[in-house]
């Protein structure tokens, strides 16, 4: 097996160049073995109470028996996974987003997905700048991801989406235009480089010769030319536009 920061690069870089959803579709499918996930959803959280599924989904990598028991049953609108999303910009495990005692529609999603071979999920939420909120899950039987695969799965997931939401814009407005470099400066593109290959603020301080806090304001900086609401959507963004690599 890959070392599993490797695999998660490799994987970008696939997704980098996915011209439609259905390649995306196909890079996560196939690739699911890496990282022990069976199947996986991506979609839009419900704006309204008579919104589906059907509705909000992106891509559906879900058993086909699941998504439509999930669409019959309406769980879009109880799905604990959902609602966390709404209140956290850290990826989670499903488990970490039962609600809290005394509430039984929430674990009654999750106890039925279990029949469905998804025993176990890993979600990353993405909350979009201009409003409005995004996931990817991805799940198994027998799915129980490292600290390494989290991280690794956190910087896939926000890349799709993001890539997944470019296809979507460019769909809408007909523009196949390149996304463009967002004028960064070199020191924001040093900075988000060294973040991207892993490293923290004080190391990437130690690595230029700048102040940590330097760092944090650069880094600061490009999220907001980015457009973006974390560092790892900083790194997905910038890899995505071509300006890192």
């Amino acid at each position: 097996m890959k070392h599993v920061p490797q695999s998660a690069f490799d994987i970008v870089a696939k997704l980098r160049s996915a011209n439609r959803l259905e390649d995306i579709y196909l890079v996560l499918n196939s690739n699911g073995r890496i990282f022990g996930y069976d199947a996986f959803l991506m979609g839009h959280l419900p704006l309204a109470p008579t919104q589906t599924l059907l509705d909000c989904a992106i891509l559906s990598g879900w058993p086909a028996a699941w998504e439509r028991r999930y669409h019959t049953e309406r769980f879009v609108h109880i799905d604990p996974v959902i609602r966390h999303i709404r209140h956290s910009v850290d990826p989670f495990l499903w488990r970490e987003a039962l609600d809290a005692p005394g509430r039984r529609d929430g674990r009654l999603v999750l106890d039925e997905a279990r029949a469905f071979g998804l025993a176990e999920g890993f979600c990353v939420p993405l909350h979009h700048a201009g409003g409005g909120e995004s996931g990817v899950s991805f799940g198994g039987e027998r799915f129980a991801p490292s600290n390494d695969e989290r991280a690794a799965l956190h910087l896939i997931g926000i890349y799709a989406l993001s890539a997944a939401q470019a296809i979507l814009r460019r769909k809408a407005c007909a523009d196949d235009k390149r996304p463009t470099a967002a004028h960064l400066t070199g020191r924001e593109i040093e900075c988000l480089k060294w973040s991207a290959a892993g490293k923290t603020a004080w190391e990437i301080s130690v690595i230029l010769s700048i102040s940590r806090r330097t760092v944090e304001q650069h880094l600061a900086s490009a999220g907001r030319k980015l457009e973006a609401v974390s560092r790892v959507h900083s790194v997905a963004e910038a890899l995505r536009r071509g300006i890192i690599s």
